[in-house]
């Protein structure tokens, strides 16, 4: 009976089948389960910071973070601007000049750098990592933060949704945008460097890291029952 049993041809399995899905069919599809790693928090951290051949110098830097607790989020913020005057003597020279840069836009990340002079060194830097926490640090809870002095500026401003920071100085300007995207946007990150002069020294920096967690089998079952919650006080009365 053993050898009868073997001697049986194994089934045929089904053909394989692919199907071609297109990019933007993709963006619409979600789910979870239970085990998968659900995003449950955010951290951006932005500086800037500029320096004059006469020592002037600037600099600006700002953090927000958001982390799910429970059913609502703890959000934090945190920003800092800083100026200071040198001797006065720089004035950027006549014949160079940086524009267009900061009027750009772009869907992703975008890293803008505009150089016209000698002896210039600037930086753009964005950096995203995944972690299992953000950490503490010290939140001074003010959303905005401007200063100046002689020649330079510094500002610094969480909007809705996002984030803004420019230093401006003589013949240069550094900027950075988080836009986190609202109404089906995408969301952008965009750093730019103007400089149009001699022995300027500038950098952008900024640090995004989101904060995940695996999906416990209660936490599908929260979601869930709050989906269909969602869906009830859609219906008709």
């Amino acid at each position: 009976m053993a050898a009868a049993a073997a001697a049986q041809p194994a089934a045929a399995l089904p053909p394989l089948k692919a199907e071609i899905v297109d990019d933007s069919t993709l963006a619409t599809l979600s789910g979870k389960f239970y085990g998968a790693n659900m995003l449950v928090g955010l951290r951006i951290d932005l500086v800037s910071t500029m320096t004059l051949p006469d020592q002037s110098s600037a600099s600006a830097s700002g953090a927000l973070s958001i982390r799910r607790v429970g059913n609502g989020f703890d959000v934090r913020v945190d920003t800092r601007a800083d100026a200071s005057a040198g001797s006065g003597g720089y004035v950027p020279p006549d014949n160079t000049s940086a524009s267009g840069g900061d009027s750009l836009r772009v869907n992703g990340i975008g890293q803008i750098s505009q150089v016209a002079g000698d002896g210039n060194r600037l930086s753009n830097l964005t950096s995203i990592s995944f972690v299992s926490d953000l950490g503490n640090g010290a939140f001074n809870g003010r959303s905005a933060a401007q200063a100046s002095a002689g020649p330079v500026t510094a500002q610094v401003t969480f909007l809705d949704g996002g984030a803004r920071m420019d230093i401006n100085a003589p013949g240069a300007l550094l900027s950075q945008r988080f836009n986190a995207g609202s109404n089906g946007a995408d969301g952008r990150i965009l750093q730019v460097a103007q400089i149009a002069g001699n022995d300027l020294v500038g950098a952008n920096r900024m640090h995004l890291q989101l904060m995940t967690e695996s999906m416990t089998q209660q936490m599908q079952q929260q979601l869930g029952i709050q989906q269909v919650l969602a869906g009830l006080r859609a219906l008709p009365r």
